[in-house]
């Protein structure tokens, strides 16, 4: 059937089920949430996303779970079946001694539902959506319970645990293969691998009580120390401060933390560097061998956190960095991460921190001789391409309004400003550098000098003599 609209000519008719099609899509779109892609979406307690496609090109291994999969994303897979028999089996621990712990678990969990679904940022059709409230409730326990399970690994004093934490070391973990073990905590932090903290949080409380216990904060990082994914530290951030989402946030966040004070400045510090500076409000800076040509070196200093850099009388300070496979996969993960989600970008702005120090292989030589970076991927150029696809194109404001903290701000103007009144000074030191520090360039130069000088004299007393005594 059609439907005319004004004249009855060609041009004013309607197809009837186009035009039903179209109004009912308009409608779906206006009562339903938004199912935009997670670098869109306006869901704030969105924190677990695929990862953004731009960084699916740097490499596949740091993407995907290679032996468990933890969460939705990766539910179900075959390749990963091994795992989730032996996920089972660390249930057991849990629940010796604590008759009635499973279905507590069950019913404390259930009301967050809702909130864990909102965690994940697939669409209507995708993984977590198709989970019935059953299939959810079952994955989050066994996931959670396998997680605590790795968290308790690490506590080796077996004289601090009592009777029902003993019970926790009866576990299959302890006797799987060490080959195995690095894989599954590389697993742990990808970012479509995180189950969320509301969950672990809930089964920590329920199995032990919670106010004679240390905190799970302090459980996780006990153990994130213990596998060295961060160093050990006197100064380990106070629980209240630091809001985790998920397992790779809390590791983003104790970074970061750890860079707190030196690192990050307030809004209206920011204000001040502004009129103090002259420089916009951020000023890529370039790369290493640019530097060096105005004098600036890059040095290697001790700090808890890779991200405290610092810069003070022309000299970077950088803590070190060992490029591996572990530590790539993090900084991926981190950065795709702060790109999906609405939080502080300080992974971000230190990628491209590595971004604009590091333009060629020379500039990747140069930071290995200094110590700064320990590469582990192969060739410089490997690492070159890493850091350059890493730190392509990244949002590194929180957003437009961001009145919360600017990581790194005052070494990227410090460093401008260092650079463009010492860039000329710097080009007689690269002079006095390549030819003072060669004797034989030295004396080639010195003999050019004179010749010159000698040739204008030359030419100068013809052109006096022809004007002065133009007869003789």
């Amino acid at each position: 059937m059609e439907i005319v609209v004004g004249e009855a000519t060609d041009d004013h008719v309607v197809d009837e089920g186009l035009l039903a099609k179209m109004e009912d899509r308009f409608f779906k779109s206006s009562c339903y949430p938004s199912t935009l892609p997670p670098e869109t979406g306006t869901n704030e307690k969105r924190c677990i996303f695929r990862l953004p496609r731009r960084l699916k090109n740097i490499n596949g291994k740091w993407l995907e779970p290679q032996v468990v999969a933890l969460g939705p994303y990766h539910h179900g897979k075959p390749q990963l079946q091994m795992m989730e028999e032996l996920k089972w089996r660390c249930l057991a621990p849990f629940m010796e001694s604590r008759k009635g712990k499973l279905a507590a678990c069950l019913i404390q969990l259930r009301p967050l539902e809702k909130e864990v679904r909102e965690c994940y940022s697939e669409s209507e059709s995708e993984a977590i959506n198709l989970m019935s409230t059953d299939e959810l409730l079952q994955m989050m326990v066994i996931d959670g319970f396998f997680i605590l399970a790795l968290f308790f690994r690490a506590k080796l004093n077996l004289t601090e645990l009592d009777r029902d934490e003993r019970s926790i070391y009866n576990n299959p973990l302890y006797r799987l293969d060490m080959v195995i073990l690095p894989k599954i905590f590389g697993d742990l932090l990808l970012l479509e691998n995180q189950i969320p903290s509301c969950v672990l949080n809930t089964l920590y409380t329920i199995c032990f009580n919670i106010s004679s216990r240390k905190s799970l904060f302090v459980i996780a990082t006990n153990f994130l120390c213990s596998i060295s994914i961060i160093p050990e530290s006197r100064n380990m951030p106070a629980t209240d401060r630091l809001h985790w989402l998920h397992l790779l946030d809390l590791v983003r966040l104790v970074f970061i933390s750890r860079a707190y004070n030196k690192a990050i400045i307030s809004r209206a510090h920011y204000k001040k560097m502004q009129k103090t500076y002259d420089y916009r409000p951020f000023t890529l800076i370039p790369c290493v061998m640019k530097l060096r040509r105005a004098g600036i070196k890059v040095n290697r200093h001790t700090a808890d956190s890779f991200l405290d850099v610092k810069f003070n009388n022309g000299v970077i300070k950088m803590p070190g960095l060992i490029l591996d496979d572990s530590m790539c996969s993090l900084l991926v993960n981190c950065v795709a991460f702060e790109q999906s989600c609405n939080v502080s970008k300080s992974f971000s702005i230190y990628a491209t921190l590595l971004d604009c120090l590091v333009n060629t292989a020379r500039d990747v030589d140069y930071l290995c001789n200094r110590r700064v970076i320990d590469n582990f991927l192969g060739t410089d150029a490997e690492a070159v391409q890493f850091i350059n696809k890493l730190g392509k194109d990244l949002t590194i404001y929180k957003d437009r309004g961001d009145s919360d903290y600017f990581f790194l701000l005052d070494v990227f103007g410090d460093v401008n400003k260092y650079y463009r009144k010492r860039l000329n000074w710097g080009k007689w030191m690269s002079f006095k550098r390549e030819y003072f520090g060669k004797p034989w360039l030295l004396i080639s130069a010195i003999v050019g000098f004179v010749l010159l000088v000698l040739t204008f004299l030359q030419t100068f007393y013809t052109i006096y003599a022809y004007y002065v005594h133009p007869k003789n």
